[in-house]
């Protein structure tokens, strides 16, 4: 394009300039950078022109200054000349000397001026030659004057000054005048020269600033059109993309960062189409997947609020899977007495439905739809059944109208319990979603008849458990009023009335059974009238002739629901002379061991149900424990009266021997230790020792005798308690005063430990002695070796005494053993230590009668520990002996 085409059309040269930039191989940045240094530039270059405008201003500001100082000094030369002259002239008029010789002085001292005038006046050089050439011949001609009016030569003087000097004195008011006019011409012309420097450097001024301006505008429109431009399609381009146009692309002559923007828009912009594409896919897929499970949650909420109507659910269903896989028709089957029967139906007409309800289909019919499906148990899919071979029933398809055909089985534990057709009346394939949605629509309708099944098992169950429930309920009052006494005439009244209540029977007979004689008797009845009831109990009834024997011999319960069915037997006889027709016989069993029967009777013809018959037998076996714990606490009860009585005899008994033996032994015992004392004569040698040996066993026998007495006194409750005021300490220096030379002839160390300020006790002190003693003696008589200790302090409100000794220790089995009468940890026939067992079961009674415990607390090789604690303050005996 030409210059002046360009020139002509303005815009193609802005569209061209604006181009040229944007297709620059440059960054934004660099662009801006090379726009913002042009400015710069021009704004340097303008102040540079700006500076030399003002330089050259400022030159002919110079000049001019230096054509006025010229003026001045030219002025200051004319005045000086006028004054010179007319100095001259008066001293020459005068004739003075002094004021001649001061001409001469300002003579010569203006020549002086002139001569540094022509430094600074070189452009009139030639007048002021002209000057000082006058001044020159004015000086001499004065000079002149001067000498001659000096030396009287008046005339002369006044004749050269008339020819000459006046002469001089006008030449030289020209010629200064003619400096002075030339200075001035110069100084006007200088003027004019600077006003036309200052106009043209102005304009110059002007003209570079605004083009200046204009250049940068241009460039700064030129650059930023370059960036708008494009910034502005890829703006309207993303426009479009927000409104959902993928499809066009953004075009940027760029090659900087925005070109590079506008590729990722049009690439952005094409992704952007590829995921709304999908998202679309996507969204109708998620569409056509919630539409499934929205119909799948209405299945499943009529499958949760009809568990027992199940037809609805079931039509519910099949109309849902028909219309989502866009079927016409469907058709629900299920398996019902060895066929396949239609439960529900959707699209076919009246008269269809009559011909598939008439005609149900075998499970093994492989011609047909459903038949196939539930032989193969997996879903069918037939595209024509028109030219299908497998499916050969035209009558149904002539009558029905459909040509593709889906069959889903409804599987049960891999078993068919039914199937779900559904059928087009064109030829068009399910889809295998669809086929995926009537399987998943298949398991529903398995799970809602499986519901309906649980629902009625459970509804039956939970009567016959509510039933169960009653009976037990029943049985357990029965039992807990039948266990609650042991009077056997009591029970056997409550077994005969509950039975009559819970076997819903008109009366309740119990016989029991003469195993000796064979033979039944009458022992409780319920219902019956008095004189019945003696009749049968008058009334010998043999095991052969009674269906009571039948039922002892199976150990099993007989019902009989006709009684004029049996033979013409006694009891069969009376029974029916007093309106008894129906019977229900149940042997009172318990361990093999018959007692005897139950039986229920009845005045109307009728079998008993299997649920009374499990009822009583349950609840005869129940009356069996009863009877039989009536039967042993009678004999119990007339046992522990014998005992009773035995048991005060022999208490009586051992009291009396016990006082019998100690009087003749005391008496022994004394005639010994008289004749160990000498006291009917010395005796020594082997004599000594067995009087010796006497006395200890005899001492040891009355201990014996001593403690039989008092176990015999708390048996027979005749041992008493002495209460009073005791001290602690006394209690325990009585017990170490008869203890302590046993325990220092086996070697121990018997230590006491009394806690301090221990209060005054209440009790019998003779007995707490007795325990005491007891327990040290045994702890002394089983130690060997090291010590044994006693220790005495309060705990609370209770005294606690304890017995520690280093011994060989209790096992924890016979630690509540030994405190039983006759108890002994070595009780073997070859026992080392002695003793009868009696002294700790004594200690026992003793220590709870104050109303306190005794334990031991001991390990083998550990030694024992005896700890007693009673009340310090015993105000009645707490338990009797």
């Amino acid at each position: 394009m030409t210059f002046s085409a360009l020139w002509t059309n303005p815009s193609k040269f802005r569209d061209q300039l604006i181009g040229w930039v944007a297709q620059f191989p440059a960054r934004v940045q660099t662009k801006l950078l090379v726009s913002f240094l042009s400015i710069a530039g021009l704004l340097i270059a303008l102040g540079a022109v700006g500076l030399h405008v003002l330089s050259g201003v400022n030159d002919q500001t110079n000049e001019l200054i230096k054509l006025q100082r010229k003026i001045a000094a030219y002025h200051q030369v004319q005045h000086d000349t006028t004054s010179q002259l007319y100095s001259i002239s008066t001293a020459l008029l005068l004739q003075n000397d002094r004021m001649l010789d001061a001409a001469l002085r300002q003579l010569r001292q203006f020549g002086y001026d002139l001569d540094r005038m022509e430094f600074v006046a070189k452009d009139e050089a030639e007048l002021l030659g002209q000057v000082r050439q006058d001044y020159d011949q004015l000086t001499d001609e004065v000079t002149k004057v001067v000498d001659f009016i000096r030396t009287g030569r008046t005339d002369e003087a006044r004749k050269i000054q008339q020819t000459q000097i006046m002469s001089l004195l006008d030449r030289l008011a020209r010629l200064t005048n003619q400096l002075v006019n030339v200075a001035e011409a110069d100084m006007v012309d200088a003027i004019e020269t600077t006003e036309r420097a200052y106009g043209n450097s102005r304009l110059i001024v002007v003209l570079f600033a605004v083009g200046s301006i204009l250049l940068a505008l241009g460039l700064g429109y030129i650059i930023s059109w370059s960036l708008v431009e494009p910034v502005q399609k890829i703006e309207s381009r993303l426009r479009q993309i927000a409104a959902g146009d993928f499809a066009q692309q953004v075009t940027v002559a760029n090659r900087d960062e925005l070109g590079i923007l506008a590729q990722s828009v049009n690439q952005t912009s094409q992704q952007l189409g590829h995921l709304y594409q999908e998202i679309e896919t996507r969204t109708h897929e998620l569409v056509e997947a919630l539409t499934y499970q929205t119909a799948t949650g209405e299945v499943l909420k009529a499958i949760s609020r009809s568990t027992l109507h199940l037809q609805p659910v079931l039509k519910t269903l099949l109309e849902t899977a028909t219309q989502l896989c866009r079927a016409d028709k469907g058709l629900l089957f299920r398996l019902e007495d060895e066929f396949y029967r239609v439960k529900a139906s959707c699209g076919f007409d009246q008269e269809f439905r009559r011909f598939i309800e008439n005609n149900p289909i075998r499970p093994d019919a492989s011609g047909t739809v459903v038949g196939r499906t539930a032989i193969e148990r997996r879903v069918l899919h037939y595209d024509d059944v028109m030219t299908d071979g497998r499916y050969t029933w035209p009558e149904a398809q002539s009558l029905g109208g459909f040509r593709t055909v889906l069959g889903v089985p409804l599987l049960r534990d891999g078993e068919p319990i039914g199937v779900i057709a559904l059928a087009r009346d064109h030829v068009e394939s399910f889809t295998d979603k669809q086929i995926e949605l009537v399987t998943v629509f298949a398991d529903q309708a398995v799970i809602a008849i499986e519901n309906a099944r649980l629902v009625l098992e459970l509804q039956e169950q939970s009567a016959a458990l509510a039933t169960s429930i009653d009976e037990l309920k029943a049985l357990a009052e029965t039992g807990q009023a039948v266990s609650g006494t042991l009077d056997l005439t009591r029970v056997l009244d409550l077994v005969s009335a509950r039975a009559m209540a819970l076997g819903q029977a008109d009366a309740c007979a119990l016989f029991r059974y003469d195993r000796n004689n064979r033979v039944f008797i009458l022992w409780r009845a319920s219902g019956l009238e008095a004189n019945l009831s003696e009749q049968i109990r008058s009334l010998r009834i043999l095991e052969a002739e009674t269906v009571m024997g039948t039922a002892i011999r199976q150990l099993t319960p007989v019902s009989v629901s006709d009684l004029t069915q049996l033979p013409k037997w006694p009891l069969r006889d009376v029974s029916v002379s007093a309106g008894i027709r129906s019977v229900l016989i149940v042997p009172l069993v318990r361990a093999e061991r018959v007692f005897g029967t139950l039986v229920l009777m009845r005045r109307e013809e009728a079998e008993f149900p299997k649920q009374i018959i499990d009822l009583m037998q349950t609840f005869a076996s129940q009356s069996v424990l009863a009877i039989q714990n009536a039967r042993l606490f009678r004999e119990i009860e007339d046992k522990s009266q014998q005992l009773e009585v035995a048991s005060k005899h022999k208490s009586q008994f051992l009291a009396n021997m016990s006082h019998e033996l100690r009087t003749p032994l005391n008496a022994v015992l004394g005639y010994t230790e008289m004749l160990l004392d000498g006291v009917y004569g010395e005796v020594a040698g082997e004599a000594h020792e067995i009087l010796e040996y006497i006395q200890s066993n005899g001492e040891h026998l009355l201990a014996l005798i001593n403690d039989v007495l008092d176990l015999s006194k708390i048996e027979a409750g005749q041992l008493t308690l002495t209460l009073d005021d005791y001290a602690v300490q006394s209690v325990i220096e009585a017990v170490v005063s008869v203890t302590q030379p046993l325990a220092r002839a086996k070697g121990l160390d018997l230590q006491i430990r009394i806690a301090e300020n221990l209060p005054l006790g209440r009790g019998d002190e003779r007995r707490l002695t007795q325990v005491l003693l007891n327990l040290v003696g045994n702890a002394i008589k089983f130690t060997d070796a090291g010590s044994v200790r006693i220790t005495a302090g309060t705990v609370g409100e209770l005294l606690e005494l304890t017995v520690t000794d280093t011994g060989p220790g209790i096992a924890l089995a016979d630690q509540e053993r030994i405190f039983d009468a006759f108890q002994q940890v070595d009780s073997s026939s070859t026992r080392q230590k002695g003793g009868t067992g009696l002294g700790l079961a004594i200690s026992k009674r003793i220590v709870r009668m104050h109303g306190g415990t005794i334990a031991v607390e001991s390990a083998p090789g550990q030694g024992s520990t005896f700890r007693i604690r009673v009340p310090l303050q015993v105000d009645e005996v707490m338990e009797a002996a």
